[in-house]
């Protein structure tokens, strides 16, 4: 029987992460014979053409290096924040300080100005988006509007601790109110201003710091493999299915050839990346490379945007961004900030990980590692450099652990959960066009 072949949006906040999860779920897509077109800024089209999309630029007079630029601003501001407990980071919130934490309803103004001629001009059957949820243009479609939660699940989840706390499960659940207050608190101004861009879209004032996502329009897919998913605290969210993984495959297809410089060294290779965002704190990053610095084996870095800050040392290798799938594939440990996608990729490719969070989802994808007993959390709140070597040598050494690494891994690339998601969507565009 002749399968429907639809035309589906994709498009994402503008974060490494989320856009490099989108391209993971456009590839499942494309994979199940439909037609994606990813719209973001001119700088993706080369991400786009090498996943076989098609691709709309956003107005970049409009939009342009803005959300990059204001991420980049609070994140300086607050990095002081940043480096303390999660808890402690919300306590005693000045005013002015919930005004800095207040940033982003400016970017989401004009996410929609530069999305209203896409969807004006272009037929689309369905959309899917990562983090759009605010988007008055997207969330008044007639046709289906699919959601893509790239980030931890946790904040899916009513029962147990809030999203982003970075609490276990098994942790007091008064530690759990009280990081709530803290936090609501804290963004009291910024929950203010979303919920005000909300109404002036008629839509009710359903944002929560607690809880991040909105009620879905139709349905949405979250992103996380089912032996770490939160089953001890189910019922999730309504309308909310897991995808066990829609990796994204490796930048232009390429091997990665390890570096002349480090393949006479002795050791283990090891990758490590604090992302887009946390690379940026290099109080962080100088700490870190201080350590892998004398662990005695090799390591290849993702130095970010500021890496021309960095030195490093004799045993490491690295540029501002690395082709971090093909990267991961080669080595036996990543030490990782913790951020959704590159924990996905991580599991998916069968690697330990060492966690070091810095902010976000960060936290809770560290501790669910720790209750998981896939590898280790290292707080850079009470950075030890000597708990921290061990860690290495811990994962490294420990085979029960990086067996039970290799089975999260072979389940992930076993499950049909995929395709029952596509299938999920097509039957959603299938009743919307009336058939």
């Amino acid at each position: 029987m002749f399968k429907s072949s639809y035309h589906i949006l994709i498009t994402a906040i503008e974060a490494y992460g989320h856009i490099n999860a989108i391209c993971g779920f456009g590839e499942l897509l494309v994979q199940h014979g439909h037609k994606v077109t990813f719209a973001q800024r001119l700088k993706y089209k080369k991400l786009a053409d090498q996943h076989g999309f098609d691709f709309i630029s956003f107005d970049e007079e409009v939009i342009g290096a803005e959300c990059e630029e204001e991420v980049l601003k609070w994140m300086d501001a607050n990095a002081e924040k940043f480096r303390q407990e999660p808890m402690e980071r919300f306590k005693n919130y000045t005013e002015e300080e919930k005004e800095s934490a207040a940033f982003g309803v400016e970017i989401f103004r004009k996410l929609n100005q530069v999305l209203i001629p896409i969807l004006d001009g272009n037929s689309f059957d369905a959309i899917v988006h990562d983090g759009l949820d605010l988007i008055d243009c997207i969330y008044k479609q007639t046709i289906p509007v699919i959601s893509s939660l790239s980030a931890a699940p946790l904040v899916l989840y009513e029962k147990g601790p809030p999203g982003m706390s970075g609490l276990s499960v098994n942790s007091d659940p008064k530690l759990w109110v009280e990081y709530q207050n803290y936090c609501v608190d804290a963004n009291s101004k910024r929950t203010e201003n979303f919920n005000a861009l909300l109404k002036e879209s008629g839509r009710p004032e359903d944002f929560s710091t607690i809880r991040w996502v909105l009620p879905l329009k139709t349905i949405g897919f979250y992103h996380y493999p089912a032996d770490l998913d939160y089953i001890e605290l189910e019922p999730v969210a309504s309308g909310w299915h897991r995808i066990d993984c829609y990796v994204r495959s490796p930048d232009e297809g390429s091997e990665f050839e390890l570096p002349e410089k480090l393949k006479d060294k002795p050791g283990k290779l090891i990758y490590f990346s604090l992302g887009s965002t946390a690379s940026n704190d290099l109080i962080i990053m100088n700490k870190c490379l201080s350590v892998l610095a004398r662990c005695g084996h090799r390591v290849i870095v993702s130095m970010g945007r500021r890496g021309e800050k960095l030195n490093l040392s004799e045993n490491m290798w690295g540029q501002e961004y690395v082709n971090q799938i093909a990267v991961i594939k080669k080595v036996d440990l990543v030490i990782t900030h913790g951020g959704n996608n590159t924990f996905m990729e991580s599991l998916y490719h069968g690697k330990p990980m060492i966690v070091i969070p810095w902010l976000g989802d960060q936290p809770d994808n560290a501790q669910r590692v720790v209750d998981k007993q896939i590898g280790y959390r290292v707080n850079p709140w009470d950075f030890d450099e000597d708990y921290f070597l061990n860690c290495i040598d811990k994962v490294l050494n420990d085979e029960q652990l990086q067996e039970r690494v290799k089975k999260i891994s072979e389940n992930m690339k076993n499950s049909d959960s995929g395709t029952k998601a596509v299938k999920m969507i097509e039957d959603l565009i299938v009743k919307n066009k009336g058939f």
